[in-house]
């Protein structure tokens, strides 16, 4: 038989107690509960500054092209997963394409050419438009164009944001011109609201 020593039973224990474990596992849910729905904001601002940033660079890439090329260009919502290419076939937020419309009737017709492809922001952000985009030779246009962006998992009004396309064919994103806490129309200047 094994003789213990006095130095034996007085060695330190690893490892922590139930008492411990619990008041961390307490912690961990209180700092959860806080972080979390941050994050979602985050997330979702996030996703739409970078919905608003995309289509901007591509409606100004399509006015420039339409002045380059002296050529009318339009630019669609197009679904880049279903092919033949065409317009109108999906959701703004499924993707859009960019292309020269000769007969400017803002659809792709045999013999345009696609310019550019656009990919899908996915179903977190929502976009509507109030007309069609189609930038003349001079990359001008013939009415006022806004797209709403809006989040699609929350209807806080904080989340909406919009691009204006003048008929100068300048783009510009919306401001909060009223320091409420929500963006404005470019057209009106009332909050932007999401249908």
């Amino acid at each position: 038989m094994k003789r213990l020593d006095f130095f034996e039973l007085n060695k330190p224990t690893v490892g922590f107690t139930l008492v411990e474990l619990m008041v961390v596992v307490a912690i961990a849910a209180i700092l959860l509960t806080v972080a979390v729905p941050s994050f979602v904001e985050t997330s979702a601002r996030a996703v739409i500054r970078s919905s608003v940033v995309d289509l901007a660079a591509d409606l100004s890439f399509a006015r420039s092209a339409a002045v380059t090329r002296s050529e009318s260009v339009s630019v669609c919502p197009s679904n880049e997963s279903i092919t033949p290419r065409a317009c109108n076939n999906g959701a703004w937020n499924q993707g859009w394409m960019v292309f020269y419309d000769l007969d400017e009737d803002g659809d792709l017709d045999t013999g345009e050419e696609v310019v550019r492809v656009a990919s899908a922001f996915g179903a977190k952000v929502d976009v509507t438009l109030d007309n069609t985009v189609t930038f003349d030779s001079k990359g001008a246009k013939k009415t006022v164009s806004e797209f709403v962006f809006c989040s699609s998992r929350s209807s806080n009004a904080t989340f909406t944001r919009s691009l204006v396309v003048n008929i100068g064919g300048l783009v510009r994103g919306s401001r909060d011109t009223d320091s409420n806490g929500i963006h404005n129309s470019g057209e009106g200047g009332s909050d932007l609201v999401c249908p």
